[in-house]
């Protein structure tokens, strides 16, 4: 096994020995941004997530570890946020590449996965793990620019499963930033608006000028953009305000305004109860609710999938509403959601 990784063990050197710093839950995150001009670019699809475990450890981690990375996103179809494929070992040299990996590590095994593993390890991240029993250790670029790599260790199995068990969410978490720095970098490649282009409103955002203006009504303090590109989803991201005072602001405001707002702004868009989900959800550093789901539209047999936030600003007394809603028939809408999401969350209120 040592001559067939000796290429990619030379380009990795030793790539756990500069994780090794100290972490009370052992979790290590020494991701790093920079990217690496003699590295070539990680590829794949950005939703896939290879693992390389060896064979009992995959037989008894794998349900958890999809379980939580292919969870549901409820859109018109329900989709999952990523797919976990395990890939061989002996296959390292056709994957290691990719964008997104995983490796589960047994320090008492001796099995494929584990040996190699342990070959790349430095000495004071296997006397960490043996003091700790588990680390977790995430690292940016290992062997390709804008590559995310988990190490998932333990000093034995039943350590290393347990671990893995109850750092599921974590695990999810740190894929789905890493998607959302992925979705962002490519979003910002492209011109945004001056803020003089919302000079009207009482905030701004941080808006890629292929989103074209929609809908503009100022005095009823509504505006919406849309973007649609050749072969990809329809986007549309709306704002809306109302002067209300905060305890008639809650999850009904939320639900009410966009039913109406979407009727009269999206030529009879609507949406049912049976049809969404709502909680709460934290919009630009402001608290407040979400509403997500399908939406259709009786007039023109269409539909599509949309995401709604709503928080409010008592220094202002204003109830702030940030719509994001996607039309595709033809294929999948997620990423789009995504992209929506992530231009929302750069709303920031005016000082006055």
């Amino acid at each position: 096994m040592k001559n067939s990784y000796t290429m990619i063990i030379i380009a990795g050197i030793c790539l756990l020995l500069i994780m090794g710093c100290s972490s009370e839950d052992n979790i290590h995150k020494t991701k790093s941004k920079s990217i690496d001009i003699h590295k070539p670019m990680s590829w794949g699809h950005k939703q896939t997530v290879y693992v390389f475990a060896d064979d009992n450890v995959w037989k008894y981690a794998s349900g958890h570890l999809k379980q939580t990375l292919e969870r549901d996103q409820f859109t018109t179809e329900n989709e999952k946020v990523f797919v976990v494929k395990r890939v061989p070992i002996g296959n390292l040299e056709n994957f290691y590449k990719f964008n997104n990996l995983i490796f589960f590590c047994n320090l008492e095994s001796n099995d494929d996965v584990s040996s190699y593993i342990k070959e790349i390890m430095g000495e004071k991240v296997k006397a960490e793990v043996k003091k700790n029993k588990v680390a977790m250790y995430a690292k940016d670029n290992v062997w390709a620019n804008d590559q995310f790599v988990l190490f998932i260790l333990g000093d034995n199995e039943h350590d290393l499963l347990t671990f893995n068990i109850l750092q599921l969410n974590n695990t999810f978490d740190l894929f789905k930033e890493k998607l959302f720095d992925r979705i962002r970098g490519q979003l910002y490649k492209t011109p945004v608006y001056s803020d003089n282009r919302f000079e009207a409103f009482p905030w701004e955002l941080k808006l890629p000028k292929k989103y074209v203006l929609y809908k503009n009504d100022t005095a009823n303090n509504f505006i919406s953009f849309i973007a649609r590109l050749r072969n990809k989803p329809d986007r549309y991201i709306a704002v809306y305000f109302q002067e209300i005072s905060k305890e008639d602001f809650n999850r009904d405001w939320l639900r009410d305004s966009r039913r109406r707002l979407i009727w009269k702004y999206y030529d009879e868009d609507e949406f049912f109860d049976r049809d969404v989900k709502l909680g709460k959800y934290s919009l630009a550093e402001h608290k407040g609710w979400f509403l997500s789901g399908r939406w259709q539209n009786k007039k023109f047999a269409v539909g599509g999938a949309f995401q709604s936030f709503a928080f409010y600003d008592e220094v202002n007394g204003k109830a702030y509403l940030v719509d994001n809603s996607v039309y595709y028939p033809s294929g999948e809408k997620l990423e789009a959601l995504y992209e929506l999401e992530i231009i929302s969350n750069t709303l920031k209120l005016k000082t006055e």
